[in-house]
């Protein structure tokens, strides 16, 4: 006899991902935090972590505690000046200050994404079980494509600059967030729910064998 659906325990590999995916964006939000109440040095070591994992150019990050949410590469140049900006027109190492603000220790684009990605799994286990899993095609068409023409477009355009006379394409924070969220919810949509029913298919087989 199968085993019901109300008998089935959440996967333990479903929570891990869950629990996983909220440190690694709650450490993204940490380091401003820390910055502002003067911890610096456990806001260094956070920022170093995740200059591995993240471009963190502070034209396409979120700042906290300051006048903006956020800046492009001119307003960062005419509010602290080149010297304060290595690496110019890259200025990553440049985590903000007091007036400004202190940088997300991610980009906007990978903040929404991974955000995306762990709102979608609680989601579900706040229900319990999975949703129907979304067609491969789904995510390809309204969670890869969009930001492969955003990201991509930037990309390419910043590589012709080099070597023409093209004037690069900046995305806005509204085209990062909004595809890094369609990315990161189908993704987590197309995946988790596939990888919750092959746990629950696995059980099941354990629990009447052939």
């Amino acid at each position: 006899m199968p085993v019901k659906t109300a008998d089935r325990r959440i996967p333990y590999s479903v929570q891990l991902l869950a629990l996983g995916l909220w440190i690694y964006v709650i450490g993204a939000l940490l380091p401003p935090v820390l910055m502002k109440t003067g911890l610096h040095q456990p806001a260094s070591i956070l920022y170093t972590v995740y200059s591995f994992l993240c471009h963190q150019l502070p034209q396409r990050s979120f700042f906290l505690f300051g006048e903006h949410p956020t800046y492009t590469l001119e307003d960062l140049k005419e509010r602290v000046g080149l010297e304060r900006l290595p690496g110019y027109p890259w200025p990553r190492t440049f985590i903000g200050d007091p007036e400004t603000g202190w940088k997300i220790a991610l980009c906007q684009r990978d903040l929404a994404i991974y955000g995306a990605m762990a709102l979608t799994v609680t989601a579900m286990l706040l229900r319990g079980r999975p949703w129907r899993p979304l067609p491969v095609w789904a995510f390809l068409v309204f969670g890869l494509v969009p930001i492969a023409l955003d990201g991509g477009s930037q990309f390419v355009s910043y590589v012709l600059a080099l070597v023409g006379p093209v004037t690069p394409r900046e995305s806005t924070p509204f085209l990062r967030v909004l595809t890094g969220v369609l990315f990161g919810s189908t993704f987590a949509w197309t995946l988790f729910t596939r990888l919750w029913l092959l746990e629950w298919a696995t059980w099941e087989e354990r629990s009447h064998p052939a």
